[in-house]
């Protein structure tokens, strides 16, 4: 994982420090910072969970009527076309790490029957009388202030403190700053490009490299990454750095509605009040006059990503 700014650094830390724990994570962050990453360096640093399944489950994609088969699992002839026993997602994560990835999407109904079984570290499968011990942990990610849905009744308070015995915010593509664009960006160029054709190229140029630094990605790094494999790949057909085509392309990402939208202020920014002490601070990797990154601060952001002087 990339991690040249500082604020990833800090979360690396702070996953370290918690990774051989038994308790619930909570993962805040946007869309498309890499969060299933994290979940899979929790489960791979545990010492104990670490060496069995890591089942990883969108509840935002969960169709109405099988929450309980898909979580529960089912016995033989328990209903219709049910030929054999199935194991849920509950008892495929046994000894291992449960990780619930948009779990604010989840509905009130649902959320009750999660709790139950976080409470009880058991499940009974549908069709059967005998409930099945259990033992996982448990990481659940975020994109939504599950504080305010709790205000709102829309997400039960006592599964809220279920979860959130320890809290982590993944930083955004924009918080990490340029150095981290830019070296992901690189990273990207290189698996679509790759190793031999892109050592017969020249280095990355400053131009592009500060272009890159300079745009906001709303989608963080899978958008970042949806740029770089157009660019990845009319280099590697053109075996070059063809300016006019490449701005062409930065040109036409930058009209995208998205991408015109002001940088946004987070919920969780000093203007809501102060982060739980448990998550990382955040911090820009970049120079900053007043607060406002700099074009002289992201242009010599890139040099450096690039090997030149500013």
């Amino acid at each position: 994982m990339i991690a040249n700014s500082e604020c990833v650094q800090a979360l690396l830390h702070e996953v370290d420090t918690f990774a051989d724990c038994d308790t619930s994570v909570l993962v805040h962050c946007e869309t498309g910072v890499g969060k299933e990453r994290i979940a899979q360096l929790l489960h791979e640093k545990h010492s104990r969970y670490g060496k069995d399944p890591f089942v990883a489950v969108n509840c935002g994609a969960i169709p109405d009527g099988l929450f309980e088969s898909l979580f529960f699992g089912h016995s033989k002839s328990s209903f219709t076309g049910a030929v054999l026993a199935h194991k849920g997602y509950f008892e495929q994560a046994d000894g291992g790490t449960l990780f619930l990835d948009e779990i604010g999407d989840l509905p009130l109904y649902q959320q009750v029957k999660l709790l139950r079984v976080l409470e009880d570290s058991a499940v009974t499968r549908i069709g059967s009388a005998t409930p099945v011990k259990l033992d996982f942990r448990l990481v659940a990610a975020t994109n939504k202030h599950l504080p305010q849905l709790v205000k709102d009744s829309s997400f039960r308070a006592d599964l809220y403190y279920r979860l959130a015995v320890i809290e982590l915010k993944i930083p955004s593509l924009e918080e990490r700053g340029a150095v981290d664009k830019i070296a992901i960006f690189k990273a990207f160029i290189a698996q679509v490009v790759g190793a031999e054709r892109l050592a017969g190229l020249p280095d990355l140029p400053y131009w592009l490299a500060d272009a890159v630094a300079d745009t906001y990605f709303p989608g963080n790094v899978r958008e970042l990454r949806n740029l770089a494999e157009r660019i990845g790949v009319t280099v590697r057909q053109i075996g070059a750095w063809d300016a006019a085509r490449l701005q062409r392309l930065l040109a036409l990402a930058r009209s995208s509605p998205c991408l015109r939208e002001a940088r946004p202020r987070c919920w969780w920014t000093a203007a809501n009040g102060t982060w739980p002490s448990a998550t990382v601070s955040l911090r820009h990797s970049t120079p900053t006059a007043g607060g406002v990154r700099t074009r002289r601060s992201i242009s010599a952001s890139a040099a450096r990503c690039c090997g030149r002087n500013a």
